[in-house]
């Protein structure tokens, strides 16, 4: 073999650091050509101006090749000789993507197939690719504290997906069934009581809606009760990767249980614990262009300044084209049932077709018409049937926004079905006492926006979005949280509403609205050179992204009082949150959180003014946290009720019919059997002040109670308990639900002494069980008296299209309240339930 080496003119070859002139080096497949103009621009930005600093957010639109643009980056900097570089990704997926572009491109790259590390990576020679779990979890092997493996530079590919892993990674999840979960609920059981009897009652019978937060100062009280129970089940799988990140620092932790779960995680992410991560001398955090990168302050710890300044092409505006439809907005009648039917049936396409949904649940009815349901195990196989053009079944993915790429034709045809919700019980909570914050606001649409970009991947990839599922799209048309999207985003939102309109002047001239909803599609797919001029020249018209500066200093605040507390110093971080609350907040519902919040801070330092401010929270936002001492309950007012003048001031919250339209539908779609309860519940309250009655949720705001309160005249009330969410098979009503009617009335007659009321339970039965019953009289109203009160409401605000909101009269009002029996005489007669029935004995 001819030494090459030793014909050459003896003088040190040095490595090249600029990731420009390393790409000319490479050895890439043939079908590798230069580096695309974005990819030059990006690079020599960073090596200019980002590649000494700790940290840079790398943005980049999708398919402008992200993956080659941050392993020259890596590769860089192994070069210059500063230690080992990691690239990290959040699936197994995304891992084989990473390592087949490092070798079609000639980069070396090493994996951790035997969960070894590779001296190829130790010795700085190779790029390490690997999932974030395997950095993140407390038995990496990597390891942690001051035993951490020195690692120079890290990249983190999708960083908001990380995030995700990487919280996960510090949370503990206990199943119902598991010991340590029952141990902890019988630690804590007088306190969830204490919270909530009904939620009490509905978690020992293994409810999955039922949720509630153990409260701080109990946690705090009873934290080394709760470590020994963890510690003595630390080898079980569901502790056992969390429990060395968390058994010190358990004190500060949170927990919420459910019928189903608990989780147990940090207020906040103890990220110094991995020192590889932690103190790698640089970070690069790579992100689509269209995402708010604020959570990134609170997930990763970053600085305000670096998400202000990230590294991106300053005069890139859009990438891709999306025709975004929304069918219930082209017409009523193209209801989520009738689009799951029409796109839902197998048929011969050149296309893929797919389906996004919240979870499995969602998926029964499009698994009735033959779609193809994708599983934990079926998914990779799934969506690589579609790379293979077996176009014939829509396939469904349930809960999956990010991580999955469907470029050009494995999908044509991607269907938002309904308004993403979270699967953590940490954001369940969220959601059910701030649901409207900043926060959770701007998490919705960051899901949304993230499942919109799953099928356009590149700058001349193009795709139908069809949006269905009256939440989502009351999420996508209301104007405030419309704000919260991503220019781009927002831009083509607009342009989706605006072709609805377009559609109903053809329905208007006699087009059925199935027919111009195809019509639309095919334009699209078929590439009507009307319609590309129309999208480009209105996309063109977007401005530059700018960051939403509220969000990320509410993040940055939040993250330095949560910094301010773990140091002890108690008061500097109440002070913090103050600030957000002055500066910020501009909803009683989020003063509550943020005041909460203080209390907690409080508690180690004065427990007297820890309560005090509890009690303030709880004043201002009801679903918060009982106080230990000093709650008082506020009855629904004693002023007389003025009832058309309700509705009148209810309607004219809105722009117009359509705005008008969709909340009614949003509220509507939620009451009927097998809707979370909570859910079912905050529809009926907002259902009530519909119609003009006013309303509350004792049992949510007081924590005892029935669940809904109803004051229908001057003097006289509904009260209901609602149970819609038990099998629809059910025998009878049994002790338990009885039990709490009664209770429920108790507490009535202690709070409004002797009013005129009617007891209503929502239930599937009106039969009493033999070993139950009531104490007073209670009617029953069954699913078929339910769907006739929501048909009603829905009759009656449609006739509501006739008339300019503004102008509607309290005579038309009425009139149309008794068309549609809406008066108070119909709720208080047998119009919408009935008496209920002792169930035989059994003999």
């Amino acid at each position: 073999m001819v030494n090459f080496k030793t014909r050459l003119n003896q003088k040190v070859i040095e490595k090249k650091v600029n990731p420009i002139e390393i790409y000319e080096t490479l050895d890439r497949t043939s079908e590798k050509g230069p580096l695309r103009p974005i990819q030059t621009q990006i690079l020599e930005r960073w090596f200019t101006d980002f590649k000494d600093k700790k940290d840079v957010i790398m943005k980049l639109h999708t398919g402008q090749g992200k993956t080659i643009t941050g392993l020259l980056m890596l590769q860089s900097k192994l070069n210059e000789d500063k230690g080992p570089a990691l690239y990290l990704c959040h699936n197994h997926q995304l891992v084989d993507q990473a390592c087949e572009q490092a070798l079609s491109f000639g980069i070396k790259f090493v994996r951790m197939d035997n969960q070894e590390f590779p001296d190829e990576f130790i010795d700085s020679n190779a790029i390490l690719i690997t999932t974030v779990q395997k950095l993140f979890n407390g038995e990496t092997k990597f390891k942690i504290g001051a035993k951490s493996l020195p690692v120079a530079t890290i990249l983190l590919d999708d960083a908001h997906a990380c995030i995700e892993v990487i919280k996960n990674s510090f949370k503990i999840t206990l199943p119902q069934g598991s010991h340590a979960y029952q141990e902890i609920f019988e630690l804590f059981s007088d306190d969830i009581q204490n919270q909530g009897a009904g939620t009490f009652a509905d978690i020992k019978r293994n409810s999955f809606d039922a949720l509630s937060l153990i409260p701080y100062w109990r946690w705090k009280e009873l934290h080394k009760e709760v470590s020994d129970i963890l510690s003595k089940y630390s080898d079980n799988q569901n502790i056992k990767f969390s429990w060395p990140v968390l058994k010190d620092i358990i004190d500060e932790c949170q927990c919420v249980i459910s019928g189903k779960s608990l989780e147990i995680a940090p207020y906040k992410n103890p990220l110094h614990m991995f020192g590889s991560f932690f103190k790698a001398s640089h970070r690069i955090f790579m992100s689509a262009t269209i995402t708010d990168d604020s959570f990134l302050i609170k997930g990763l710890g970053l600085n305000l300044e670096v998400i202000k300044n990230p590294l991106s092409i300053q005069n890139e505006k859009w990438s891709g084209e999306k025709m975004i439809l929304i069918p219930s907005l082209i017409d009523e009648s193209l209801t989520r049932t009738e689009m799951v039917k029409f796109f839902g049936q197998p048929r011969e396409k050149n296309f893929g077709m797919v389906a996004l949904v919240p979870g499995f649940e969602y998926t029964k009815d499009w698994k009735a018409y033959k779609s193809n349901i994708a599983t934990k195990d079926s998914i990779v196989t799934d969506i690589g049937n579609l790379k293979e053009k077996k176009f014939d079944r829509t396939l469904v993915i349930a809960n999956r926004y990010d991580g999955i790429d469907l470029p050009d034709s494995t999908c044509r045809v991607l269907i938002i079905d309904s308004k993403p919700y979270s699967s953590s019980l940490f954001d369940r909570y969220l959601e059910s006492t701030v649901g409207n914050s900043i926060v959770a606001n701007k998490k919705l649409t960051q899901t949304i926006e993230q499942g919109l970009g799953r099928a356009v991947r590149g700058e001349k990839d193009y795709c139908v979005i069809i949006l269905i599922g009256s939440e989502l799209v009351q999420a996508v048309r209301n104007r405030e949280v419309r704000q919260n999207y991503s220019t781009q985003t927002k831009t083509q939102i607009e342009l989706g509403l605006e072709i609805a309109e377009f559609a109903k002047e053809d329905i208007k001239q006699g087009k059925e609205p199935e027919r111009a909803l195809g019509e639309l599609l095919n334009q699209s797919l078929t590439r009507d050179e009307g319609w590309k001029e129309f999208y480009t020249e209105r996309m063109n018209e977007v401005g530059l992204i700018q960051p939403t500066h509220d969000t990320l200093n509410i993040f940055e605040l939040e993250r330095i009082a949560e910094e301010q507390y773990y140091n002890g110093e108690h008061q500097k971080a109440a002070k913090t949150i103050q600030t957000i609350i002055d500066s910020y907040v501009k909803t009683d519902e989020e003063r509550g959180w943020y005041l909460q919040e203080m209390a907690r801070y409080y508690y180690p330092f004065s427990k007297l003014e820890s309560n005090r401010l509890q009690v303030i929270a709880q004043k201002k936002n009801r679903y918060l946290l009982k106080p230990i001492e000093g709650m008082e309950i506020s009855k629904i007012s004693s002023l007389s009720l003025k009832r058309i003048e309700n509705i009148c001031n209810w309607v004219r919250k809105f722009e117009d019919y359509n705005e008008l339209s969709v909340e009614v539908d949003s509220i509507l779609s939620k009451l009927k059997f097998g809707v979370s309860s909570d859910n079912f519940e905050q529809s009926l309250d907002q259902l009530a002040k519909m119609l003009g009655f006013e309303s509350q949720r004792p049992d949510k705001e007081w924590k005892e109670g029935p669940d809904n309160l109803w004051k229908i005249n001057d003097d006289t009330f509904l009260l209901i308990e609602c149970k819609n969410n038990v099998k629809v098979d059910r025998d009878s009503i049994n002790k338990e639900e009885t039990g709490q009617m009664n209770n429920a009335c108790a507490w009535f007659e202690r709070v409004y002494g002797d009013r005129n009321r009617k007891n209503i339970i929502i239930i599937s039965t009106r039969l009493i069980s033999s070993a139950a019953g009531f104490n007073e009289s209670v009617q029953i109203m069954k699913s078929n008296k339910l769907y006739a009160l929501v048909g009603n409401v829905r009759r009656f605000y449609r006739e509501f299209r006739a008339f300019e909101l503004n102008d509607l009269s309290e005579r038309t009002i009425q009139s149309l309240l008794e068309k549609y029996n809406l008066t108070v005489k119909d709720f208080l007669n047998d119009e919408y339930s009935e008496e209920p029935r002792r169930a035989m004995s059994k003999s």
